[in-house]
């Protein structure tokens, strides 16, 4: 790129110069051309100062650019200073890119020049910081306040916060996140927006669905007990289900809908994972699933010689997690094993090599394969 022409204006509109004024990406670069250049002085630093003014406005909502908190404190400025006419005229001139230098003219004439900036820049500070199709905890409460009044709990503390919601609901609020939740529930529905990490208990009602929107994803339950990771910066968006189930599925940008016939359903142990950036809903087993019934503390289930689909079973309804296999192929094989309330993993694969067998997690499912017992 040859900046060797290039004004106030361009200088603006250029990502390589926008980054390293925010994030000092190519200084090497833009030290040396302003030391080659220094009748690009005024124009440069005129560009900083504009582009971190807007950065410091855009601050002061984090963590995200709420639009209209942007939009009321631009037209703010533009009313306070719509009477000064000849400054208007300045920075019109200044964004048609003539040929002169524009040179600031007063506090005044800055004001309306960065709130033209926030104007022309808002798009480019959204699609930088955050990609069209990502929704994020401000979108959301931007909607969902205009229904009725709501609480915000922040939890600044270095452990975790424990909040009792109206409906006898108790959500264990992690550190760093916050929960926005209505004073009262509406008579069909409870819903609670979530910034961050919480684990829900929620309270059974049927005639009343819970729901959480955590960025992209909606989670719906009616009573049960789940985690959901969807902090503001992340990559992904992490819901895991302990107890009942829940069905989980994505947004289209800050439409609180309820689209479930394009989601999952989880059961305990299973986990969805939203990936951000690609828009992928995945289904799978959490990292370590727990026994999902109450056995006798301590107390070991032993097998002798029974055929592997019996141990197969038991570790089904002890974990909750569904595992396949041929029928056929593994009718003949035959085993002494223990099983517990210890680790899934490693009981699947004392099995397996017992039998000559592997496994594999697809869809939140444990598949066996085997060539058969000889």
């Amino acid at each position: 790129m040859n900046y060797d022409h290039f004004q106030c204006n361009d200088f603006l509109h250029d990502d390589s110069f926008v980054r390293w004024v925010l994030f000092q990406e190519k200084d090497t670069f833009w030290q040396e051309f302003k030391q080659k250049h220094p009748a690009k002085a005024d124009e440069i630093a005129q560009a900083q100062q504009l582009i971190l003014a807007m950065q410091k406005a855009e601050g002061q909502i984090t963590p995200a650019l709420d639009k209209k908190a942007v939009w009321t404190n631009i037209t703010a400025i533009i009313s306070e200073e719509e009477e000064v006419e000849e400054q208007a005229g300045l920075v019109r001139r200044f964004w048609q890119t003539t040929a002169k230098p524009v040179h600031r003219s007063g506090h005044s004439a800055f004001r309306w020049a960065a709130s033209l900036v926030f104007l022309a820049g808002m798009a480019w500070v959204w699609t930088m910081r955050q990609p069209d199709h990502q929704v994020s905890y401000q979108d959301l409460i931007a909607v969902v306040e205009e229904k009725s009044p709501r609480r915000e709990v922040a939890n600044n503390g270095p452990t975790t916060k424990k909040i009792r919601l109206e409906d006898g609901t108790m959500v264990h609020l992690e550190k760093g996140s916050r929960l926005s939740f209505p004073v009262h529930f509406e008579t069909n529905r409870r819903e609670v927006v979530l910034s961050g990490e919480a684990f829900f208990d929620v309270a059974e009602n049927p005639a009343k669905p819970f729901y959480v929107y955590a960025n992209e994803l909606i989670t719906k339950v009616l009573g049960t007990s789940f985690r959901v990771s969807a902090l503001e910066d992340g990559k992904q968006v992490t819901v895991k289900v302990q107890t009942g189930r829940v069905s989980v599925f994505k947004q289209n940008r800050i439409d609180i809908a309820d689209p479930e016939t394009k989601g999952l359903l989880l059961f305990p142990n299973q986990q969805a994972v939203f990936n951000r950036t690609n828009e992928l809903l995945n289904r799978s087993l959490v990292d370590i699933p727990v026994p999902i019934i109450t056995q006798n503390s301590l107390i070991k289930r032993q097998f002798d010689e029974v055929k592997v689909a019996e141990v197969f079973e038991e570790l089904e309804k002890l974990f909750g997690v569904e595992i396949r296999y041929n029928e056929d192929a593994l009718s003949g094989c035959i085993l002494t094993t223990t099983i517990s309330d210890d680790s899934l993993y490693d009981q699947l694969e004392v099995i397996c090599q017992t039998i000559g067998a592997a496994y594999k997690e697809i869809d939140a499912q444990i598949i066996i394969e085997s060539k058969g017992c000889k």
